[in-house]
């Protein structure tokens, strides 16, 4: 349970980021990558959460994302983590906590946060030597052949 206040009811966009249990770089691997990526769609489907942005880190995932009204964003994120994690196991035969407990979420509460927070999400790669064109990591959305609700949340798609 989370000691943390949440304001999940604000209608605005959020930066998140949630890390492996011990900083493990399970992500590295395209196959977990992928995997997440699978989850991740499938709980955007199922709960109709706005992905504006991401990138999917050796140890680490961020997310920009915009909630509908009456959804939370800790179930929103249960359903990630857990999904990944069974189907992770499962795939592996490995058990074991594979996310830190917690997560983090910033509100952004303006036009230029909500842009700074999407260049730091896709800065990511670069920032950590794993690429040296944004566009060129398979995991983000600066990567063309990923989709998101950024223009349609933006009202521009």
């Amino acid at each position: 349970m989370s000691i943390w206040k949440r304001y999940d009811t604000h209608g605005l966009p959020s930066l998140i980021t949630t890390n492996l249990a011990n900083r493990k770089p399970l992500l590295a691997s395209s196959y977990a990558a992928r995997m997440l990526m699978e989850v991740i769609n499938e709980v955007r489907a199922e709960t109709a959460f706005n992905l504006l942005a991401f990138v999917v880190m050796p140890d680490h995932l961020h997310m920009v994302v915009s909630l509908p009204s009456g959804l939370k964003l800790g179930r929103v994120m249960q359903l990630i983590k857990g999904r990944f994690s069974n189907r992770y196991h499962r795939a592996t035969g490995g058990d074991g906590n594979l996310w830190q407990e917690r997560y983090h979420e910033r509100t952004l509460r303006t036009e230029q946060q909500l842009i700074t927070a999407i260049e730091y999400v896709h800065g990511n790669p670069m920032k950590a030597g794993i690429v040296s064109q944004l566009e060129d990591f398979p995991w983000s959305s600066a990567n063309p052949t990923h989709d998101t609700d950024l223009r349609r949340y933006l009202g521009s798609g």
